[in-house]
């Protein structure tokens, strides 16, 4: 029989580090690896082997002004698409279970919108970003 925990992680659960400090005024976090994938055609008209190319890596954070505008304060020339981080994701299970670390090596923003619109309370901000390598499981 496996022993393996099937329990889900859930917002509360997860921490994000940007710069070696924890952001509070977080509302989304999303990362992914791609990788080029080419079939390898020979004799015949199916593919034989898989070949794999180039990986990427890219995601964003979606903040709060508030937290943008302290990143801008340290920023070289107060320009965030200059800074170069990495940002360390932990989900913590507020239950006991498996703490899980992932890093996200080398990102840089690569864009920076502001906009409100009527009946916003505050301003929440989009910023993708692209990192050089995720460490899972750390």
């Amino acid at each position: 029989m496996s022993d393996f925990s099937s329990k889900q992680y859930s917002w509360p659960d997860i921490s994000v580090s940007l710069g070696g400090r924890i952001l509070e005024g977080i509302t989304e976090v999303e990362y992914s690896v791609k990788q080029e994938k080419t079939p390898l055609m020979g004799r015949g008209n199916d593919p034989h082997k898989i070949l794999a190319g180039n990986k990427t890596y890219e995601g964003k954070i979606v903040i709060w002004q508030s937290e943008l505008e302290s990143m801008t304060q340290s920023a070289p020339g107060k320009d965030i698409l200059k800074l170069e981080f990495d940002i360390i994701i932990s989900y913590v299970p507020l239950d006991g279970g498996q703490t899980v670390t992932d890093v996200l090596t080398g990102c840089q923003f690569t864009e920076v919108k502001k906009g409100f619109k009527q009946g916003d309370k505050n301003m929440v901000i989009d910023l993708p970003i692209v990192f050089l390598k995720v460490k899972s499981q750390q």
